[in-house]
């Protein structure tokens, strides 16, 4: 299977920037078709690039030293290759770099881009062995960018324009900056199936069990959410709902926290054989059935059967 929505890492990365590892699968981890999910896949992140190279690598332990952090600000993740065993384990292989843009401020923002490609063997948790058991596979494949950043300093000393002296051991490329907003635009050779953005029927009120260490929301939260609404979205639509959340894009505009009350608005549209949703998590005391402009996270999500 070919991934072609998440960009591909780009060639001339050298082997100080590359890394792999092992992904163990939870049970829950894979569909009852054998499909990996969205949000599993993105550990492997942690696997190919956090457990090994960014562990070690010059750059991120100066950058800590001077307590920048890398906060995730756009995540795309591919999948639906298999069908894979959930008792087998998938590899990982992954990169990074340093990325320099310019946000839609004029401002220079740096960042740390990362990519992953995941692959597993062939086969079936229960019945009978199929053919090509074994093989080896691709499942899917990731992009991530993280803002440079110094969260726990002073207002004013919170963005980071230069690697100082960890710019030594990294090269820094020119990169280009999506806002947030911008992934409201219909994508290429869709059409829309809304006449307009649709206010989801549910409510989420976050609580601690939806955070993580970096003290908000774990951004693992969003997909699920988004997925769950756009379902609802196709079945009050009359279209079949036993689909596969293939591909997801999030972009994240400003952290939630536990306590917070957040709405989804959406707008379903078509690709070809897809179905999928533009949405965004607003708040819910500001939530309306409008194009959102000032939403915590934006997200596409894409569907297959």
């Amino acid at each position: 299977m070919h991934f072609d929505l998440v960009p591909a890492a780009p060639p001339d990365l050298p082997a100080s920037q590359r890394g792999r590892g092992e992904l163990p699968t939870r049970y829950e981890d894979i569909a009852e078709d054998g499909r990996m999910g969205l949000r599993p896949l993105t550990h492997a992140l942690g696997a190919a690039l956090w457990r090994d190279i960014l562990g070690r690598h010059a750059v991120v332990r100066a950058l800590g030293k001077d307590g920048v952090v890398p906060i995730l600000s756009r995540l795309m993740i591919e999948c639906g290759g298999g069908p894979i065993s959930v008792r087998s384990s998938v590899a990982c292989e992954g990169a990074f770099a340093v990325s320099r843009a310019v946000d839609q401020r004029g401002e220079p923002r740096l960042r740390m881009d990362m990519w992953a490609t995941i692959a597993g063997e062939r086969g079936r948790t229960w019945g009978p062995t199929i053919a090509g058991a074994g093989e080896r596979i691709p499942i899917g494949a990731l992009y991530a960018e993280h803002v440079l950043t110094r969260p726990f300093g002073p207002p004013e000393h919170r963005k980071v324009a230069s690697l100082g002296e960890a710019g030594a051991t990294v090269t820094v490329r020119e990169s280009a900056w999506h806002d947030p907003a911008s992934l409201m635009a219909l994508p290429d050779g869709a059409r829309f199936l809304d006449d307009g953005f649709v206010l989801d029927e549910g409510r989420t009120v976050f609580g601690l069990g939806h955070t993580d260490s970096n003290q908000h929301v774990n951004s693992l939260v969003y997909p699920l959410l988004v997925e769950e609404a756009a379902l609802r979205r196709l079945d009050a639509a009359g279209l079949p709902t036993r689909r596969f959340a293939s591909f997801v894009e999030l972009r994240f505009r400003k952290p939630a926290f536990a306590g917070d009350r957040v709405r989804i608005v959406s707008r379903l549209y078509t690709r070809g054989e897809r179905h999928g949703v533009l949405a965004a998590v607003v708040d819910a005391s500001e939530a309306r059935a409008a194009e959102p402009t000032s939403a915590r996270t934006y997200a596409r999500l894409e569907l297959v059967a």
